[in-house]
C-alpha cells in the first residue's frame, strides 16, 4: 500500500504516527553510530596530516644522514660572471686546493665553401649523371644518394635532413654581387676531425656515344658531366678533378687546449672531464692570464640541508602539538606522545666524544620550551667552516644524530611502521561501525514495513467500522 495512502480509511494520519515511531527508535542511535563515524575520520585526517609532515622531516634526515653530503666539494672561480672563461665543476673525488688554469685555445669544428664564382644560383643543376655523395669527419660519416637532375637547393636540403647527419649542415649565402657561396659546417670537433666530401658518379647513366669516336674519345665522353654549365658532383667535393668545395687552415677542426698549473693539456673537445682527477672544465673563451680556482668542501650545501633540517622538525613539531592538543582527536594518543618524546631525547644525546661538536646544539641549534628549534646561522657558519672535518661523525654512522633519528623515524613509517597499523586499526574500526550501522538501518526498514502492515490491516477494520457505523445511522433514519 502507497505511503500516501496509509489512513484514508479511517481519517486518522497514521503515516506521520508511522514515521514518528521510527524516528523515536532510529534518529538517537543513528547519530551516535554518524557520530563515531565522524570521529573516526577527524582521527585519520589528522593522522594523514601527521604522516606527511613524519615523511618530510624524513626526508630532509635522510639528507644528513648521507656520508657523501660532507664529501662534496665546491669550485670557487675568480672571474667576472658577465666575462667567464671557463667554468669548474668538482666532485667527491677532487682534492681540496688552488688551481691557476688557462684557455689558449677553444675547440672548434670545421668549414668547408664553395669556390667564388663556382655557383650563381641555387636552382644550379649540380648533377644530371647522379651519383653519391659521402661526408665525413673523423670517424663519423653519412653517405647520401644523390639523383640526376639534382640541384644546389635541394642538395643542401638533402644533407641538412639526411636520418644519419651527424652534425652537419648545409647553406647557401649570396654575396650580392653574383656569386651564390656553398656552405657546409660540421659541429665534431677536434685535430683531425676536419669535413671531408668525395663522391662516387652513377656509373649506370650513360650518353650515346658514336661509333666514329676513338677509344680516347668515347671515354672522355663517358666521363664527361651532364650538364649544361659543366658542373658535376666534383663541385661540391672536396676531393675529385675538380672539386669545388675548399677549406680554409682558420675553418679546419681543432683542439682546445688549457694550461693547469703549467702544464698544457689537449682535447678533442671544450669540455675537459679527465684532465684533472674530480675536476670537469669547461673551455668558454681564451684568457689572457690564468684564472685563479679553489676547490673546497661544499658547506654552502652542507649548511642549506642543516636549515632545511631545522625547518622540517619545526614543522614536525607543531603538526604534533596541534594534533595532540587538548580538545584535539589525538590528544592522549601514545603513539604521537611517544614520538615526540623520543625525538626530543634524540637531541639531548652526545654523538661524538671527540673534537669541539659534541652535540649539535655546538652549532648553534637551541630547544625552546615548546619543542622547537632556533638557529644562530652566526654560530653555525663558524662551527661548519672550523671544525669542517667533526660534522660527519655528529650526523652519520650508528652514533650520528641524523642516523638515529632515521632509526626512530623508521618505526613509524612505512608498511609495518606504528602509523600505518594506528591508520589500519582505525579504518577497521570504521569499517565496522558502517556496517553496523547498515545493519540496523535494515532493521529499522523491516520495522517500519512491519508498523504499516499492522497500522493498514486497522485502517481497514477501522474503515469498515465507519461504514457499518453510517449504514446504522442511515436506517436507523428511516425508522422515525
Amino acid at each position: 500500500m502507497p505511503v500516501g495512502s496509509l489512513g484514508v480509511g479511517s481519517g486518522i494520519d497514521l503515516d506521520s504516527l508511522v514515521k514518528k515511531m521510527v524516528s523515536a527508535q532510529r534518529d538517537s542511535k543513528v547519530k551516535l553510530y554518524q557520530d563515531k563515524i565522524h570521529g573516526y575520520d577527524s582521527k585519520l585526517s589528522a593522522l594523514g596530516s601527521v604522516g606527511s609532515a613524519i615523511d618530510t622531516f624524513k626526508s630532509s634526515v635522510e639528507k644528513l644522514n648521507d656520508s657523501k653530503l660532507f664529501s662534496g666539494r665546491n669550485a670557487l672561480i675568480d672571474q667576472p660572471d658577465d666575462k667567464k672563461s671557463l667554468d669548474v665543476t668538482a666532485d667527491r673525488n677532487s682534492s681540496n686546493g688552488s688551481y691557476e688554469i688557462a684557455v689558449n685555445q677553444t675547440a672548434k669544428g670545421s668549414r668547408i665553401l664553395s669556390a667564388p664564382g663556382l655557383f650563381s644560383s641555387s636552382d644550379e643543376v649540380i648533377t644530371a649523371r647522379g651519383g653519391k655523395l659521402k661526408l665525413s669527419a673523423g670517424d663519423d660519416s653519412f653517405t647520401i644518394n644523390v639523383p640526376p637532375g639534382t640541384t644546389l637547393s635541394q642538395l643542401r636540403k638533402q644533407i641538412n635532413s639526411s636520418e644519419n647527419n651527424f652534425g652537419v649542415s648545409a647553406n647557401l649565402v649570396d654575396n650580392g654581387k653574383g656569386s651564390l657561396f656553398f656552405t657546409i659546417t660540421s659541429t665534431k670537433e677536434g685535430d683531425g676531425n676536419s669535413l671531408k666530401i668525395s663522391n662516387t658518379p652513377d656509373p649506370l647513366a650513360k650518353l650515346p656515344i658514336s661509333d666514329t669516336l676513338t677509344a680516347d674519345e668515347k671515354d672522355a665522353v663517358e666521363k664527361a658531366p651532364l650538364n649544361s654549365s659543366g658542373l658535376s658532383l666534383d663541385s661540391v667535393s672536396t676531393e675529385g678533378l675538380s672539386a669545388g668545395m675548399v677549406m680554409s687552415p682558420n675553418d679546419n677542426a681543432r683542439d682546445a687546449i688549457i694550461t693547469v698549473d703549467g702544464i698544457q693539456i689537449s682535447n678533442n673537445s671544450n669540455t675537459f672531464d679527465k684532465a684533472v682527477s674530480g675536476l670537469s672544465i669547461d673551455a668558454l673563451a681564451l684568457t689572457t692570464k690564468p684564472t685563479k680556482v679553489e676547490v673546497s668542501y661544499d658547506e654552502k650545501t652542507v649548511k642549506e640541508t642543516i636549515k632545511s633540517f631545522v625547518s622540517s622538525y619545526n614543522d614536525l613539531v607543531g603538526v604534533l602539538g596541534k594534533s595532540a592538543a587538548k580538545g584535539s582527536v589525538l590528544n592522549g594518543n601514545s603513539m604521537v606522545r611517544n614520538l615526540q618524546s623520543s625525538m626530543s631525547s634524540s637531541f639531548m644525546l652526545s654523538h661524538s666524544d671527540t673534537g669541539k661538536l659534541s652535540t649539535v646544539f655546538d652549532l648553534g641549534l637551541k630547544m625552546g620550551r615548546d619543542g622547537t628549534l632556533s638557529l644562530n646561522e652566526a654560530k653555525l657558519d663558524k662551527a661548519v667552516s672550523t671544525n669542517y672535518d667533526e660534522l660527519p661523525k655528529l650526523f652519520t654512522g650508528s652514533g650520528g644524530l641524523a642516523s638515529s633519528l632515521e632509526r626512530l623515524l623508521n618505526s613509524y613509517t612505512g608498511r609495518e611502521g606504528m602509523s600505518r597499523a594506528l591508520k589500519d586499526s582505525i579504518q577497521k574500526s570504521k569499517d565496522n561501525t558502517e556496517e553496523t550501522l547498515q545493519a540496523y538501518e535494515g532493521r529499522m526498514k523491516k520495522y517500519e514495513d512491519s508498523l504499516r502492515d499492522k497500522f493498514s490491516h486497522l485502517d481497514s477494520q477501522l474503515s469498515n467500522m465507519k461504514a457499518q457505523g453510517n449504514y446504522l445511522n442511515t436506517m436507523l433514519g428511516q425508522m422515525k
